[in-house]
């Protein structure tokens, strides 16, 4: 069973409405240490990890006292995956309530199918712009 903490990535994104995870059963978090899914990938090549987790022993950016920091404004209005842009309202949040109560709250939005839908749509249109990008 995935552990509820997994899900609240260190960069502001909710883990439980990725496609990898929802979708394709391929993650099983970003806090994952199982070697076996795509969070391993992620750990390896995502600078926001690096930064928070890795380096600065932080469990997400929320943490931090440069949020937002360059990195993260550039992770946030990457033009490819453009599902990335509530990362910083998602860690300003997570900073006044707490990462259970942030957890809550993104469990509840979610579980509006409409909600859901909408964000695996664009989910899947981030990971098109990725391969086109990546054909170039």
């Amino acid at each position: 069973m995935v552990e509820e903490k997994s899900m609240a990535a260190p960069c502001g994104l909710y883990c439980g409405v990725c496609s990898d995870y929802l979708v394709n059963k391929e993650c099983h978090g970003c806090f994952c240490e199982c070697g076996e899914c795509a969070a391993s990938y992620h750990h390896k090549e995502c600078d926001v990890y690096q930064c928070c987790v890795k380096q600065r022993r932080y469990e997400g950016c929320h943490e931090c006292k440069e949020l937002p920091c360059s990195k993260l404004i550039r992770f946030c209005f990457d033009p490819v995956w453009t599902s990335h842009s509530p990362v910083i309202e998602n860690l300003r949040r997570r900073k006044a309530v707490g990462t259970e109560e942030w957890l809550e709250e993104q469990k509840r939005i979610f579980s509006d199918e409409k909600a859901l839908k909408r964000w695996l749509w664009l989910h899947k249109e981030c990971e098109k712009r990725r391969k086109r990008s990546q054909e170039r």
